[in-house]
């Protein structure tokens, strides 16, 4: 019986431990996030255009890219845009061409899309 209560105890304490260390600080207090959208394709395939949310919450075209990589500048997006949005498309060489686009929020990387075959179109869309 003595025992289990040291096993139970025991077991509380590294699970409130695990509690405490697993919580992230959040260093955020201003009510913004920063933002970095990111596109690029395998060698074989080119962006053709990227469409992405602003800082306003307003979409941002770009229809000329041509080029294999995209990266925006990094973006302050306030609390008031509950949700961002990023897409892109570009063609490919063969049915192995890749496109893969990415949102960055914070620094972390939040989501992922790839898109595979000769027209290569991916989108991605997160919600804070």
């Amino acid at each position: 019986m003595k025992n289990s209560a040291k096993i139970l105890s025991l077991s509380f304490i590294v699970l409130v431990a695990t509690v405490l260390f697993s919580c992230k600080k959040d260093n955020n207090n201003d009510g913004t996030h920063k933002v970095k959208f990111k596109a690029e394709t395998s060698s074989d395939a080119k962006l053709s255009s990227v469409v992405y949310t602003s800082e306003t919450g307003e979409a941002t075209t770009n229809s000329s890219v041509n080029s294999s990589s995209f990266a925006s500048a990094e973006l302050t997006i306030p609390s008031s845009i509950p949700a961002i949005s990023f897409g892109a498309t570009g063609i490919g060489n063969s049915a192995g061409s890749t496109l893969k686009v990415q949102i960055w929020v914070d620094g972390n990387l939040v989501k992922e899309n790839i898109s595979t075959g000769t027209t290569l179109s991916a989108t991605s869309t997160y919600s804070f």
